[in-house]
């Protein structure tokens, strides 16, 4: 006997693809809406963990800034008293300048050249006198030039003649001058100066 199906399967077909359809993209909905909720949680608490970081970074550049401030007012502090040290060093230094000074201008003084004023400021002096000749001012100034002496650019700024007349008797002629000359600092007494600034 010969079995014929009459029901509409086409429909039927048509309809479980449509129901297989739709429940694909229910499902595609709710593993993208799980998807999407699963990345905002993770870019919340992300951005959670970079604000913690960011204050833990700030607070660490505060403390930083202030051991930096510190750290320059010390460099300041140990400036000042390195300025102090030198200071004391060319004290101790110059403390003898004046004998030592004297001391070699009358060793390079030649006969016929006689100093009336000596100014010094700092390591530069100047220099007035009267010499008898031109020779004699000349041989004071290649004196003052030369390496054994503790003088260096000698410089002639004033040469006048002039008559002078020592007591009551014919004038004479000489030479008034007017030298300016580096007094150079001795060596030995700047390395045996202390090199400890003293407390204060």
């Amino acid at each position: 006997m010969i079995a014929f199906n009459l029901l509409p399967y086409r429909e039927a077909l048509r309809k479980f693809k449509q129901d297989q359809f739709n429940v694909s993209v229910v499902f595609t909905l709710i593993l993208g809406g799980v998807t999407a909720l699963a990345i905002y949680g993770s870019l919340r608490y992300s951005l959670a963990a970079q604000q913690d970081n960011i204050l833990v970074l700030e607070r660490e550049i505060g403390r930083y800034e202030s051991q930096i401030i510190e750290i320059q007012a010390v460099k300041t502090q140990i400036d000042a008293l390195l300025v102090r040290q030198k200071a004391f060093e060319d004290i101790q230094a110059d403390r003898n300048s004046p004998v030592r000074l004297l001391s070699e201008l009358a060793d390079i003084l030649p006969p016929g050249v006689a100093l009336s004023k000596l100014a010094q400021k700092g390591q530069e002096i100047a220099l007035e006198g009267t010499a008898q000749t031109n020779e004699n001012l000349s041989q004071f100034l290649d004196k003052l030039g030369q390496g054994g002496a503790r003088f260096s650019k000698p410089e002639l700024l004033v040469s006048e003649a002039l008559h002078i007349n020592p007591g009551g008797k014919l004038p004479v002629k000489a030479f008034k001058f007017l030298v300016k000359a580096t007094f150079v600092r001795d060596p030995a007494a700047s390395a045996a100066a202390p090199t400890d600034a003293p407390k204060g």
